[in-house]
């Protein structure tokens, strides 16, 4: 197993050039943003070293074919260099933060590149797609074919599990005794259940290598998602086979493909055709989803006008000519602009303008004909106290009839229908039909935070004056979120909890996901049929996507313990309305935006979702 585990970590690269640059540092296990102290670690770049090096044994050195790394002023042990990448152990002594890192090669020194360093990041290695690196109990590698046992005790290993009752030198191999314990809490959960981790620490006779000791609640036969979490961070999902009773679980989802590219941790996703285009803050990458066993990125666009602030997009298809439309801001606070593109050639975007508005905290953005109905959600606080002192949103009307200069029309005007002034925030608004607007609220209001989740319906009769007509309860939420809508079917995503109040240390969403169904049967009177309450704690909810079927899937925040980890992907059955099944599929940097998609020749459902490193196609299972 140590042998399989070596394999994994000191990975082939190409020859590149001498020049050091270094692009990007990552765990070892998983490639996500940030590490810990005394964990494995990658630096991606070019010119990172002359030759391709593996360590030949213990203690690792500094130095491997003329190239040294240096973090945060300490050489660190390195595992493997080659031109374009170098696996390395995070000296023990740094500090959480943003930390910096130099290479030192034949060719000279980087640029110094900074890095985040938490006080756990932990990231289980894995092999095909996503299995988790891990021993049964009779050490058989677990997969498919060799499934644990429900109750057995697994071996997985991983790395990133911070600081340790006994401390091992850097760059030596752990010894059998005494053993090497992580003193942070650590948890489990294999598919929706909670496992019980009996130990996690250092493998011995390894440098850096941990492993987490896990029980396997009792579960059905199939695959389920493992997280782990430790001091409060979780770490990216992988899967464990498990072999249990009952009927067997099918996974909800399948990952297709993925395109990888360069990206961030918030994104949304339109589709015009076949070519999807994933907006991020820094550009928008279009990616040719034609083939969805073989995605292709075919260009980028956008650099020069989002600077880092770009934010929601969507595409209108009415006119005679197809356009994108991105929101972009400044800083906190500031007026957003509209980045309006054409799409008269798909791949070749050119923007037509950017369009500055007089409203801020802009958080969605939807079309009926040539009007954009954008919703703004915020809240003011004493910076003396962290007190809330206001909460406030608009329901906007521009109209885009000349996409080359777009035109604010009006605000929704207060009226005596609950909801319809500026005095209650408004995370997420979607059209519903041709001539409705549901938009996803709460009581709470003015400096009160006690309220209840409501699902506000606005007539669009005359989109020029938009009317409040009714106001939906939500029973056992404080707050929706994120929802969408399947049929006559609406699933909505909220919160247990609004914001916290005072905001100290922030201004979190500290409960509960909640779940809850609607009948659209009577579009201007929607009824709620079911709610629950989760198990799950999360710091909000970024979208809510329908596929055509009443299956809905949802990506969540991660909890207000680690607000910088990675997001949750579930799946949400719906078909019985009154009967709503939750699948945790996928934790994983950078889901945020997603998008539902069906292939009409093959009658497949595909799910389009954005991650830290390009995007992924997921084909639905549930039919």
């Amino acid at each position: 197993m140590r042998l399989l585990k070596l394999s994994l970590i000191l990975l082939p690269c190409l020859a590149s050039a001498a020049a050091p640059v270094v692009q990007a540092v990552t765990d070892s296990a998983s490639y996500g943003p940030r590490v810990a102290p005394g964990s494995l670690a990658s630096i991606f770049g070019t010119g990172l070293a002359s030759s391709t090096v593996p360590a030949s044994g213990f203690p690792l050195l500094t130095t491997l074919g003329g190239t040294s790394v240096s973090v945060g002023g300490t050489l660190a042990p390195l595992l493997y260099v080659s031109a374009t990448q170098i696996n390395f152990q995070v000296p023990s002594t740094a500090k959480a933060g943003s930390v910096s890192v130099v290479v030192n090669g034949p060719g000279g020194a980087s640029a110094a590149f900074n890095f985040t360093v938490t006080a756990q990041a932990p990231s289980i290695y894995q092999y095909g797609t996503n299995h988790a690196v891990a021993q049964n109990a009779d050490g058989s590698l677990n997969g498919d074919s060799a499934p644990a046992a429900a109750g057995t005790v697994i071996t997985v290993y991983l790395t990133g599990q911070g600081a340790l009752n006994n401390a091992v030198t850097d760059g030596t191999a752990t010894p059998l005794s005494p053993l090497s314990s992580a003193t942070a809490t650590a948890t489990a959960t294999i598919g929706p259940l909670n496992a019980p981790v009996q130990f996690l620490g250092l493998t011995p006779d390894f440098a850096g290598l941990a492993q987490a000791n896990i029980q396997v609640p009792t579960l059905p036969t199939g695959d389920y998602p493992l997280v782990i979490t430790a001091g409060g961070y979780i770490g990216a999902s992988v899967v464990i086979s498990v072999s249990g009773s009952g009927t067997a679980y099918t996974n909800p989802l399948t990952l297709v493909s993925s395109a990888a590219f360069v990206n961030v941790n918030s994104n949304s996703i339109a589709l015009y055709n076949n070519l999807a285009y994933v907006c991020g803050s820094n550009r928008i990458t279009m990616v040719d989803v034609s083939n969805v066993n073989s995605p292709n990125v075919v260009g980028e666009f956008g650099d020069s006008v989002l600077n880092g602030f770009g934010d929601r997009c969507a595409i209108n298809t009415t006119g005679t000519v197809p356009f994108l439309v991105d929101i972009v801001g400044q800083d906190s606070g500031s007026e957003e602009s509209f980045a309006v593109f054409s799409l008269a050639n798909p791949e070749s975007p050119v923007l037509l303008t950017v369009a500055s508005t007089t409203y801020s905290h802009m958080e969605d953005l939807s079309f009926s004909g040539t009007y954009a109905f954008v919703t703004t959600s915020y809240f003011t606080y004493y910076t003396n106290t962290a007190e809330i002192a206001s909460q406030e949103g608009d329901f906007l009307v521009f109209s885009f009839a000349n996409p080359s200069n777009p035109l604010f029309v009006t605000a929704m005007q207060p009226s005596s229908v609950p909801g319809s002034g500026n005095l209650n925030q408004k995370p997420f608004a979607e059209i519903v039909g041709q001539n409705y607007s549901y938009v996803a609220s709460s009581t709470a209001t003015g400096a009160s935070t006690t309220g209840t989740a409501v699902l506000d319906v606005v007539n669009l009769a005359i989109p020029s004056l938009p009317s409040a007509l009714s106001q939906l309860s939500i029973p056992q939420a404080a707050i929706l979120l994120s929802f969408d809508v399947s049929g006559t079917v609406l699933l909505a995503a909220g919160n247990t909890a609004g914001e916290r109040d005072p905001g100290i240390p922030d201004f979190d969403y500290t409960g509960y996901l909640t779940l809850t169904t609607v009948d659209l049967t009577n579009l201007q009177l929607p009824a709620a049929i079911s709610t629950i309450t989760t198990q799950l704690q999360v710091n909000g909810t970024f979208y809510t996507s329908a596929f055509t079927n009443g299956v809905f899937a949802i990506v969540s925040k991660p909890p207000d313990t680690d607000n910088a980890g990675p997001s949750s992907l579930m799946i949400v059955d719906a078909r019985t309305p009154s009967a709503i099944a939750l699948y945790p599929y996928q934790t994983e940097f950078g889901f945020s935006g997603m998008l539902t998609a069906n292939n009409t020749t093959s009658n497949s459902q595909y799910l389009l979702a954005p991650t830290a490193l390009g995007l992924n196609i997921y084909q639905l299972q549930l039919q």
